[in-house]
């Protein structure tokens, strides 16, 4: 009662200061406050749940968020031993219908016949392979493909910030040996930005434009990260647009504008190795194709050197998709076969990609990218949302 009684004081000096800030940084601030507050409970499930109750009408997105860090720690403690799939996630896949059954691609469009409405649904499905002689194996990859589907489900409403799509459950396609998680999608085809960057039809969109599309990806990684949430896959192939930017362009009025792609609403996605910021979380490796080793850090990829994930290492991620996004050119351009993962780092992204940004961007959006790539390794929770806060503020302050 007291917790209720002081997050109500609270409350209205909030209200009082709001009133000073400039309207265009109110939704910063709420957002800043709203993840200290997050990670400030940590793993403590009795804070969580006082913050969850207290903030209920008053604060909702932070009671959404309260509720969802919860859910995952709770998920989190259960042990895979005893893990019974959530049969309301559960699709059969003779309810889906598949427009591309290509047994090797990463993503699929088609549509869902849900027994319990009318018509079909358009949807997008991940698909993530599993070995079927390795029960183990697969055990894990089904127990965190539930958990996943548990965690995103109604996403868009309920958590905007994440800004990926609503997963609706997920499917095992037997015959290919793999696991599918099943989002409700916008439209039925969609391009991604590796796509977009990458095609010689298409031109450069305008810099306030990417400056968005960056802070916009920025927020994104910071909500998933004050969740204690670990994205893993962060990469241009990984973000995606609806519709197709080739198909939406039929509808444009003119040439010029049907050759610049709307990036303004980006749906991250990719979520097929993502996993709580736990030390002794089981991992699953990725085994998509889009996740490029190219945005991984080195130390992060296979070997006997290899350390265990951490937010650092996602952060490294999205300042190389923050470096795509100001050169607008995707890093398998300046890539070859014969690289190290750490040659590339240091050689051509470090020492000659990143000098060049500023030219194009400016220099405050260079720095960012230079705190993003970095990142020293052994951030702590408090120290990762810091860096999170002051890119996401230095994005969103850029102007043309």
């Amino acid at each position: 009662e007291k917790f209720t009684i002081l997050l109500g004081d609270l409350k209205d000096y909030n209200d009082g200061l709001e009133q000073l800030f400039p309207p265009a940084r109110l939704e910063t601030l709420q957002r800043t406050w709203r993840n200290e507050l997050l990670q400030g409970a940590e793993r403590d499930l009795g804070q969580l749940d006082l913050l969850e109750k207290a903030s209920s009408g008053v604060y909702p997105q932070l009671s959404s968020s309260a509720s969802l860090k919860q859910l995952r720690i709770n998920l989190d403690q259960k042990p895979t031993k005893g893990f019974k799939p959530t049969y309301a996630l559960k699709i059969q896949r003779t309810d889906l219908s598949i427009a591309d059954s290509n047994a090797v691609a990463s993503r699929s469009h088609g549509a869902y016949k849900n027994p319990s409405t009318t018509g079909p649904e358009e949807v997008l499905v991940e698909w993530v392979s599993y070995d079927k002689e390795d029960l183990d194996a697969r055990l894990n990859h089904v127990r965190r493909i539930d958990d996943l589907a548990r965690m995103i489900h109604s996403s868009s409403h309920r958590h905007p910030d994440l800004h990926t799509l609503d997963c609706i459950g997920y499917t095992d396609e037997s015959t290919t040996s793999r696991y599918g998680l099943v989002y409700k999608a916008p439209s039925s085809s969609s391009s991604n930005l590796n796509t977009l960057i990458s095609s010689t039809d298409l031109r450069t969109p305008d810099l306030g434009d990417r400056f968005k599309l960056a802070h916009t990806l920025a927020i994104a990684l910071w909500s998933l990260h004050s969740l204690d949430w670990l994205h893993k896959s962060l990469c241009t192939s990984n973000i995606l647009f609806f519709p197709s930017t080739f198909s939406a362009s039929a509808t444009r009025s003119t040439a010029v504008a049907a050759s610049i792609p709307d990036i303004s609403s980006p749906f991250l996605l990719g979520f097929d190795a993502s996993r709580p910021d736990s030390m002794g979380e089981m991992s699953v490796a990725s085994k998509n194709p889009a996740a490029s080793a190219l945005h991984r850090h080195p130390n992060s990829l296979n070997g006997m050197s290899r350390k265990p994930y951490c937010k650092s290492y996602d952060i490294y991620s999205l300042g190389l998709v923050l470096l795509e996004i100001g050169l607008w050119k995707v890093l398998q351009t300046y890539h070859k076969p014969h690289y190290s993962a750490e040659r590339f780092k240091d050689k051509i992204v470090v020492q000659n990609l990143v000098p060049n940004l500023s030219s194009k961007t400016g220099r405050l959006y260079k720095e960012v990218v230079e705190r993003c790539l970095f990142a020293k390794e052994d951030l702590t929770g408090q120290e990762a949302g810091q860096l999170m806060e002051y890119v996401v503020g230095s994005l969103e302050s850029l102007k043309v």
